[in-house]
Order: structure tokens, then sequence, then C-alpha cells
């Protein structure tokens, strides 16, 4: 089978959904041998729109190579006119439409595409229709639990991205069963995210060596929050949860916030004036330094407003601590029922106290079975194949 997958991400600045499509790729291509070109939609920013939409620069390359996968970039250009037309008047942007046309081309010849989240599902609806190529989808948070619900041409896209595909697939039972608001009565499957080999528990040794590396004192315990500084993430619970641990757990303690995002420059100042918690913000770290820092934490917790699959739950978890996360999405099916809060009254109080249990022992945890790539691969395949 020739199979073209095609996203929206950035291979400069990885995080989730890139990490989670690139890992898909791989694995896919290790269990069924097919020939696999992906390709990766980015916008060109200039320095303008990239202040106003906080976006890092990225190199002007036309390919990127990531372990071994070809990345051909689709490089369009921001423009101000397409955001306003699609956020105000709630119309399909001309210039973006445009590159949409001058890019299907490249999809032509395929057996079968696998896009990813709203601006792949485009790609491959105006494909299917122009070229008769089958293609399915996987929705992995946000592009359905928040941005259809923003805007109402949003909303009608993805309704028919939905129903044109073969199947759409969902990191997630919680976020497949939410999906119904927007579209039913077509296939829909759970295909959850699995965690990557670079994440587990490093050997004592090794564990106690980069702690020393990263300034910490014998006996200190990190608590964490890992993620994007964003709305959805929730991070501006992060002052009052760490503090109320603080008040709650005797011993030596860090926290730790490591990410960047929108809403920074809000957060940070709440939590670094607080005099009764020491904090460190570490800003974006490098993919490959991740491993090293979550085997330094304790306890990562996750206050996010909704989610799809969180996969840095996972990730932690494999690296030996805790996850405690807000009831939302599919955190449940990773971190387990017992180690999720529900939203509303009580909340911060709630999960400061499930992470101090965590800090003394009292949970033990482990990544499901089901989040598992090469599982994953063979049950896309069986779809592929089926199609």
């Amino acid at each position: 089978m020739k199979l073209a997958v095609i996203f929206e991400s950035s291979p400069f600045d990885r995080k989730g959904l890139f990490n989670a499509v690139h890992e898909r790729i791989r694995h896919l291509a290790a269990t069924a041998g097919c020939e696999i070109d992906a390709y990766c939609v980015l916008s060109r920013d200039t320095a303008f729109t990239r202040k106003v939409r906080h976006t890092p620069v990225a190199p002007r390359k036309d390919e990127v190579v990531t372990d071994g996968i070809t990345y051909r970039m689709l490089w369009y250009d921001f423009s101000i006119m397409d955001h306003l037309t699609v956020e105000y008047l709630h119309r399909r942007p001309l210039l973006f439409g445009r590159f949409m046309k001058k890019v299907l081309p490249l999809l032509q010849g395929y057996d079968c595409i696998l896009a990813h989240s709203f601006t792949g599902g485009l790609f491959a609806l105006e494909a299917s229709a122009r070229y008769g190529i089958p293609y399915f989808v996987t929705w992995h948070g946000s592009d359905v639990h928040t941005h259809p619900w923003k805007n109402p041409l949003v909303l009608e896209w993805t309704r028919k991205v939905m129903e044109g595909a073969v199947c759409n697939f969902f990191v997630s039972r919680t976020l497949m069963d939410f999906s119904s608001a927007i579209c039913t009565g077509v296939p829909k499957e759970v295909l959850y995210n699995g965690v990557s080999e670079n994440f587990f528990r490093f050997p004592d040794r090794q564990r106690e060596n980069v702690r020393r590396k990263y300034g910490l004192e014998e006996g200190t315990k990190v608590v964490a929050f890992v993620g994007s500084l964003v709305r959805v993430k929730n991070p501006d619970l992060l002052q009052p949860v760490f503090s109320k641990v603080r008040e709650k757990y005797e011993g030596p303690l860090e926290f730790w916030v490591v990410g960047d995002g929108k809403i920074r420059s809000k957060v940070e100042p709440a939590l670094v004036s607080d005099p009764s918690i020491v904090v460190r913000m570490w800003g974006n770290r490098p993919s490959d330094e991740m491993p090293s820092i979550m085997n330094c934490i304790d306890v990562l917790v996750l206050p996010s407003r909704n989610e799809g699959l969180p996969l840095v739950c996972a990730e932690a978890i494999r690296c030996g601590a805790v996850a405690v996360g807000a009831d939302v999405g599919g955190t449940a099916e990773v971190a387990g029922r017992s180690n999720v809060v529900p939203h509303g009254e009580g909340f911060v109080d709630a999960m400061a106290s499930k992470v101090v249990s965590a800090l003394n022992g009292e949970v033990v945890q482990s990544v499901p079975d089901n989040l598992d790539w090469n599982r994953t691969a063979l049950k896309e395949l069986e779809f592929l194949r089926k199609r």
C-alpha cells in the first residue's frame, strides 16, 4: 500500500500532536512494510504574526528527517486577512484555499490518506472529492472538544470531514463519545496513542545522577506540570494547587513548570511571587531531554479544562512518577479513575490531597496495556486492509 499522512504541526518545536503522529507513522511502517509519505503543513509567519500568535521562529526547510521519517514541509504564508475572514465572518479562507488547491496534486496516486486533526482532514476531504482516494482521520482532542464550538464554520467542516471518512479514529473513548455532539451515524473507533520507548524509569544510580545534574538535594521531591501554558491546560490553577500541596506535605519539595505558551506572562508571576513554594520555570525543553526530566518528577499534575488523551501522563508514569489530573477527556483512561478530580467546588483542595497521597507513597500506577504503539499499528493496519 502507498499511504499519505498529512497533518498540521511543527517538527521544529515538537509537542504532543507531532510526537503522536510521528510514532504512529514509525510503528505503522515497521508493522506493515507500507510505503508512507508524510506531509507536514506549517504556516510561515512574519515577525508581526509570530508576536501576535506566540509562534517560534522556524527554519525554512523543504524536508525534515526525524528518526528516519522524512516530512515534506508544506509551507503557507499566514494571512491576517484569512484569520479575520474565518474568525469573524465565518467564511472559508481565500488564500489558504488557494494554497490547498496548489498542494492537492501531491496527494494524487495514493491508495489511502491518513489525516490527523482538522487541517489534515480538510486536505483529505478535498483529495477524496477530486481523486476518489479513501481517507481516515484521527482526532486528538481540541479538534473535537474545543475548536468546533468556537466557530460555526469549523463545526460545519469538521462534520463534513467526519462524514466523508472511511473511519474516524479517536485517541480516547471519552473523546469518541463527545464527538457525537458533532456527528452521528458515521464509523468511529478508539485508536489509543502509545508511549515512546524513550520514556522508562532509569536505574537508581542513573536517576540519582540526573537529579544531581538538575541540582536536586537528596530527599527533595518534585511536583510538576508539563505542557503548554495555554487556557485549555488551566495553568492558572497551578499556584493554588502547589500552595495547598506545600501546606499539606511536610518534607522538602520543589515545584517545576516545564513548558511555555500564550499565558506564561500571567501564570509565572503568580507562581514565583508565592513565598511558600520553591518554583522552577523551565520553559520549553528539547524532546530528548524530557525522559531525564520525567525521571526527576515524583508527581505530575494536570488540571486541564479538557483533554483528548494526555500522553504526558503516560510518559510520566512510565518514568516512575504518579500522574494526578482533572477528570476531563481521556485523563482517567491513562491515570485511573481514583487519580482524577472533577472540576467544581473543592477542586484545588481535592487535587492537593491526591498529590500528597502520591508523595507519601500511597498510590501505585501503571500504564494501561492498550497504550501501546505496536498494538495501535496492528489495529490501524486491519482497518486499512478492509477499506
